[in-house]
């Protein structure tokens, strides 16, 4: 496995993203608000996940969907222009539809909200794969499930399927369930995901379970091998037959939250795929979800390997991880 092409293949949401601060619920009441500078960069889970880690060392492709408009090729370029030569060959583009843009609002407290059209990102799926590429590729990971109708359930479940036959590991995080789909609408996905990372909010509402504990027990009787619950500012929980902690946050200044979870994503793969056990790749995953949260934008603020094991350093004994 070691000698394949590509280290990870993410699949899903990459959009464009203009990040607006300081945003509060005065924009309602004022006819003008006056903000920080306002930039375009990529987004959308997939594509934050491919951008840090082609930063963090990994050959790394994204297979997504986008217009045949400005939106599209401006996203492709700035794909290959922040990340570190991620391949977006795969990126189907389609004629005549729209490519998918959100609207960052970000509040004074890091918190954030979204203004988002998914545009062709609505109808991705397994049409727009090229399924030689898992023969190719050491991990894939999908962000993130309950996004993307197209795709979501027998597709990511084919998807998977087929990844875990090429001998590829499997991992996927969540969005909010906007489709209804339920965990009756991944169970079958689940069977064939080594790593699954919800977020706190998300296993709740996917699960309908009280505790965190309970939460994870449901999505590996779902068939999933490894569960992890990125729980925000406390940190993280994993659990799996062999194995069960939790782990809390490194401080930070909170800036902008947004793609803390997709950072703490790639943290983890990289230190997977390193061969670091699961702790220590929970913790290096810590690391990169703690440093982006403190710039705005979800992919602006980590840039490579040395600079997260240089943060976690310099962070010992602080009670922290």
């Amino acid at each position: 496995m070691e000698n394949k092409e590509l280290d990870v293949l993410c699949a899903g949401l990459a959009l464009v993203n203009f990040p607006i601060h300081p945003i509060d619920e005065s924009v309602f009441q004022n006819d003008i608000n006056m903000v920080s500078p306002i930039s375009l960069m990529p987004g959308g889970d997939a594509a934050n996940q491919a951008i840090i880690l082609s930063r963090l060392g990994m050959r790394t492709a994204l297979l997504s969907v986008v217009g045949d408009d400005g939106f599209g090729t401006m996203l492709l370029s700035m794909m290959r222009e922040q990340g570190r030569d991620v391949d977006v060959s795969h990126v189907a583009v389609e004629r005549g539809n729209t490519t998918g843009v959100a609207a960052m609002l970000v509040q004074p407290d890091g918190q954030r909200n979204f203004c988002i059209n998914r545009g062709g990102l609505l109808e991705f799926g397994l049409k727009h794969i090229e399924m030689d590429l898992l023969d190719r590729t050491r991990l894939v990971s999908i962000g993130g499930l309950m996004s993307l109708p197209g795709f979501d359930g027998e597709g990511t479940e084919e998807f998977f399927r087929k990844a875990k036959q090429a001998g590829a590991i499997t991992m996927a995080d969540t969005k909010k369930d906007l489709w209804g789909i339920g965990l009756d609408g991944i169970r079958g996905t689940l069977a064939y995901t080594d790593y699954f990372f919800p977020s706190l909010e998300e296993a709740q509402a996917i699960s309908k379970a009280d505790t965190i504990e309970k939460m994870a027990e449901i999505f590996l009787q779902c068939g999933a091998a490894h569960v992890g619950i990125k729980l925000g500012a406390d940190g993280c929980y994993f659990k799996d037959d062999e194995q069960e902690f939790y782990l809390p946050a490194y401080p930070c200044d909170v800036v902008d939250t947004t793609g803390s979870g997709d950072n703490f994503m790639a943290g983890f793969i990289t230190g997977l795929l390193s061969g670091w056990d699961v702790k220590t790749s929970c913790k290096f995953a810590s690391a990169a979800g703690a440093v982006n949260a403190a710039a705005i934008g979800p992919n602006s603020a980590v840039t490579s390997k040395e600079q997260l094991l240089k943060f976690m350093s310099e962070h010992k004994g602080e009670g922290r991880i």
